[in-house]
């Protein structure tokens, strides 16, 4: 059984010991120095303290950054608080202002003005990656007071859940890839609505293996693996995905445990098994299909929202959900949230009884099986009505009098 991660557990891009959003709203206390453990205040190799009047280093103050936080921030989450700070260093040209000049109002300004560039429902996350950097990669106090400076910012915004027809019309399309990594590369996308740090970071080990030795489900612990957040993986793999597994398995280089099942792969071809794929490679491989087979506009995170609207439209619970998608199924905050921990047995059972041939297989059309005793035009008319020939107002009115007529002709054939 897997061991579920606390209610309290951050997401990728957080804080260890608090989320990035709480991040504006606090103090910056002292910085501990690397490797000390003491409370002495950092001088980052940007500068001295607040009060120096020499040019900021932001090289210098971001690997400061990366060294004060390797403790309590992941890998990758490091790296994208970097990334966006780099971007902000560079939109207000920071390295032409001294620490003294940017601990006061010169930096509030700054920063404020850059923000004017940025959607407003995306500041809160990025003044908290502003934040972290700014006070424990170039030790300079936080300028911004947000009740006074911006005051009440919207949450983050969601994307809608594409409709059906895109979903379509890429698995159409898709379906015709013979490339066994891509076929199983876009799979692991659609099916279970993956993340790229799932995809990426799922190894052979994680398959479970049937008595035959057929896979049928991806046991994963996103800590062990390191997935964007620390929620487990339990997928009871549909037909298509375990025929993509195997083909793979085949040609894949290597598939030993701790290898990746989908490693760093070229736009050529080239396969280095012992390398992640990363999230550059990532999107130009889904790009590529998106060229090859002239699809519909769709982006990786837009496959998770329709994987969560189907999942909840073929009735799977909550927790089945989350094992499936990689979600944490205790965040609700409920006391059943937390107390209703089902067995894996039980989550592959309700997984395979809802969706067995996974949520594209909700997209198939239903097999149509000619029922005995069944009047010939009824079963035209519901292969009309399947087809979108007719509605359901004039499917139900003209079924309504096959039925009168079919009653009519019992009466008058009664002895």
């Amino acid at each position: 059984m897997i061991n579920k991660p606390s209610s309290q557990t951050p997401h990728a891009g957080e804080d260890r010991n608090h989320s990035p959003a709480s991040d504006t709203n606090e103090r910056p206390g002292q910085q501990i120095h690397p490797g000390t453990g003491s409370g002495e205040a950092i001088k980052g190799d940007g500068g001295g303290g607040s009060g120096d009047d020499t040019p900021v280093n932001v090289d210098a103050g971001l690997q400061c950054f990366s060294q004060n936080n390797r403790t309590r921030l992941k890998a990758t989450s490091i790296k994208e608080y970097s990334i966006h700070f780099r971007h902000l260093a560079d939109e207000i040209e920071m390295e032409k202002y001294s620490k003294r000049q940017l601990s006061g109002k010169i930096g509030k300004t700054l920063i404020l003005k850059a923000l004017e560039d940025i959607p407003r429902p995306s500041w809160r996350k990025n003044l908290a990656m502003y934040k972290v950097v700014w006070t424990t990669g170039f030790n300079l106090p936080w300028p911004i007071d947000n009740k006074r400076d911006i005051g009440r910012l919207p949450k983050t915004q969601r994307s809608e859940t594409p409709p059906d027809t895109t979903i379509i019309a890429w698995n159409n399309g898709l379906r015709n890839e013979t490339d066994p990594y891509l076929s199983l590369f876009w799979r692991a996308v659609f099916q279970p609505g993956w993340r790229p740090s799932h995809v990426a970071r799922m190894k052979w080990r994680n398959v479970r293996y049937d008595a035959q030795g057929k896979p049928y489900a991806i046991v994963a612990d996103g800590a062990q693996e390191d997935f964007k957040t620390n929620a487990p993986v339990a997928f009871r793999l549909p037909p298509d995905m375990v025929e993509a597994l195997e083909a793979w398995r085949k040609v894949a280089p290597e598939s030993f445990p701790e290898k990746p099942i989908l490693p760093w792969r070229s736009t050529k071809g080239k396969v280095k098994p012992d390398k992640e794929l990363n999230l550059g490679q990532f999107h130009e491989l889904w790009d590529g299909l998106k060229a090859k087979w002239g699809l519909p506009p769709l982006r990786p995170r837009d496959c998770r929202h329709w994987v969560a609207t189907a999942c909840r439209k073929a009735g799977l619970s909550k927790q089945a959900t989350a094992y499936l998608m990689g979600h944490d199924p205790t965040t609700g905050g409920a006391m059943r949230d937390w107390y209703d921990n089902p067995q894996l047995a039980d989550i592959f059972d309700e997984q395979a009884g809802c969706l067995p041939k996974g949520p594209l297989g909700l997209l198939e059309p239903p097999e149509l099986k000619i029922v005995s005793g069944m009047p010939p035009e009824a079963l035209g008319l519901l292969r009309d009505y399947l087809d979108g020939r007719c509605g359901t107002m004039e499917f139900a009115t003209r079924m309504e009098g096959i039925r009168a007529r079919q009653t009519k002709l019992a009466q008058v054939l009664e002895p």
